[in-house]
């Protein structure tokens, strides 16, 4: 019991000498922030125009020319694309011949460009079981 008197007597001791915070002084803050704002003023940066705009300027007030070229570059988009192998290529597969006297076999005959011989598979179309 002793403990505990003592223990509430030193809490309302701590509490009687404890020193309250104030409210912080902000009346220097702002105008010392308003002086760095002015004195350290961004200064203005040079616009660069784009790498392709002085490509496009000669076709800015020519809508034809636009158009044209427009069309012009979609045409050989479209075109690079759209290549198709020659048959001479490596690779490719040249058929010689897919004919066949008997209507019940299958023969087809294939050889491959720029390797040697041909390959012949001689297929019977007729159900045996």
């Amino acid at each position: 019991m002793a403990r505990a008197e003592g223990a509430r007597r030193i809490r309302g001791l701590v509490r009687a000498s404890s020193i309250g915070v104030g409210e912080p002084d902000w009346s220097g803050f702002w105008p010392g922030v308003q002086a760095r704002i002015l004195r350290d003023a961004p200064r203005p940066v040079p616009v660069r125009d784009a790498w392709w705009l002085p490509l496009w300027r000669p076709f800015w007030g020519h809508p034809r020319l636009s158009l044209g070229g427009a069309l012009a570059a979609g045409l050989l988009v479209v075109l690079s694309l759209g290549t198709v192998p020659e048959p001479d290529e490596p690779g490719s597969v040249i058929v010689q011949d897919v004919s066949t006297p008997d209507p019940g076999k299958s023969v087809m005959v294939y050889s491959i460009a720029g390797q040697p011989g041909t390959v012949i598979w001689l297929l019977d179309s007729a159900d045996d079981s």
